[in-house]
C-alpha cells in the first residue's frame, strides 16, 4: 500500500492525461475530480479510473480535446451534447448551465448525452448545493450489455445507474446523497480485485448465475446484484428511463449503445419555494435530529449523508491518499508508456 499526498497525485494524473492528448485545463479538471473522489473515500471513482479513461481514448470512445455544445434549449430544459468529451468536463458544464438557468427561472434541467464516464455523481450535484440550491442527478450507462442483473434474473441487463442529490444546510457542509442502484458500485469490486480481497456475500453472481465472493468473477462474465432486491432494480430501471431514454443517450441493454453515461441533472432554487435562511435552518435542524439518534448495537453514532466523506477527506488531506500496490503499478505502467515520470 502506497500513501501519496493529494497534490502530488493530482499533478501526476494531470501529466498523464496531458501526455494522452488532453488540453491542460481538461487534464487538471479530470485529475482533480478523480483525486477528490479518493479524498472522499470513494476509491472506486478515484485514480483507479485513469487506466479506463486512457483505454477509452485509445479506442476512440473518448475525445480528450472535445468541448460539449448545447444541442437545444426549450424553456428551462437544455440538451448538452458532450461530443465524447471527458465525462467530468461535460458534467461540470451541464451543472453550470442548470445553476444559471435555475437562478433565472427557479428550476432547470439539463440532459447530458454522448458523454464519457462522469466520475462521482455527487461531486456535480454538490455544485448546486454550494450555490445554495438543490441539485439532483439521474445517471445511467456503463458498458454495452450492462453489468447488473434485474431482481430475480441471472444475466446482465443494467448499468450500475447511480442517483445523487445535494441539499445545503446552515453552518454545515451539504447533505450529499450518492449511491449506485446496484448493491455495490462496480468500481468497489475493482478496488477489491486490485487489493486481493474477497467480496462480502450478496454482491455478485458468477457467469453461471451462482453467488460468488471472488471479484474476478464479475470480469469473467458475472454480474452485480441490484441494491435492496426489487427496490434497487426499480431505481436502476428509472435511471435508464431518465438518464438514458429521456436524454437519448441510450441504455446498456438496447442496441447501438455506446460506452459512457447519460445524465439528467435538475436544479431547484430554494428561494422560489420559501425564504432561503428558513430552509437552511430547518435543513440543519433535521440533520441534528438524525445525528442525535441513539446508536444501535455495533454503531458509535448516527451520521447524515456526506458526513463520512467529509471526515475521510480531512484525514486524507492530512495524512495522504492510500493506494493499493496493483493500482499504483498500473498508474506507473501507463505513465511510463506516455513518457511521464512517476513521483518518488
Amino acid at each position: 500500500m502506497k500513501t501519496i499526498q493529494p497534490e502530488v497525485l493530482q499533478n501526476f494524473i494531470t501529466a498523464i492525461f496531458q501526455a494522452a492528448g488532453a488540453p491542460e485545463a481538461h487534464a487538471q479538471l479530470v485529475a482533480n475530480s478523480l483525486v477528490a473522489a479518493n479524498l472522499a473515500g470513494h476509491d472506486s471513482h478515484g485514480v483507479i479510473r485513469t487506466v479506463q479513461y486512457l483505454s477509452a481514448i485509445q479506442n476512440d470512445e473518448l475525445d480528450p480535446t472535445a468541448v460539449p455544445i448545447v444541442a437545444s434549449q426549450v424553456g428551462v430544459v437544455t440538451m448538452l451534447d458532450a461530443q465524447r468529451a471527458f465525462g467530468q468536463v461535460a458534467a461540470q458544464r451541464a451543472m453550470q448551465i442548470a445553476i444559471e438557468k435555475a437562478k433565472e427561472y427557479a428550476m432547470a434541467s439539463v440532459g447530458l448525452f454522448n458523454c464519457g464516464h462522469v466520475g462521482r455523481l455527487g461531486e456535480w450535484v454538490q455544485m448546486a448545493a454550494d450555490a445554495q440550491m438543490i441539485g439532483m442527478g439521474f445517471c445511467n450507462g456503463g458498458s454495452p450489455g450492462g453489468l447488473v442483473t434485474p431482481h430475480g434474473g441471472a444475466a446482465r441487463r443494467l448499468g450500475t445507474n447511480p442517483l445523487a442529490a445535494a441539499i445545503p444546510r446552515a453552518e454545515d457542509a451539504p447533505v450529499v446523497v450518492d449511491f449506485a442502484t446496484s448493491v455495490v458500485a462496480e468500481g468497489k469490486v475493482r478496488v477489491a480485485r486490485n487489493s486481493g480481497k474477497a467480496l462480502p456475500a450478496g454482491r455478485i453472481l458468477d457467469a453461471n448465475g451462482a453467488p460468488s465472493t471472488d471479484p474476478n468473477d464479475l470480469y469473467a462474465g458475472g454480474m452485480l446484484l441490484p441494491a435492496a432486491e426489487h427496490k434497487g432494480y426499480c431505481l436502476a430501471l428509472l435511471m435508464d428511463y431518465l438518464g438514458g431514454i429521456l436524454t437519448g443517450a441510450g441504455c446498456a441493454s438496447l442496441p447501438n449503445f455506446r460506452r459512457g453515461n447519460g445524465v439528467l441533472f435538475m436544479v431547484l432554487s430554494i428561494e422560489a419555494f420559501r425564504p432561503l435562511d428558513a430552509f437552511l435552518s430547518d435543513a440543519a435542524a433535521l440533520s441534528d435530529v438524525m445525528r442525535a439518534t441513539p446508536p444501535a448495537a455495533g454503531y458509535d453514532e448516527v451520521l447524515t449523508p456526506g458526513d463520512p466523506e467529509q471526515r475521510t477527506a480531512q484525514q486524507r488531506r492530512a495524512h495522504g491518499i492510500p493506494l493499493d500496490d496493483t493500482t499504483w503499478s498500473q498508474l506507473v505502467e501507463v505513465a511510463t508508456a506516455h513518457h511521464v515520470a512517476a513521483p518518488a
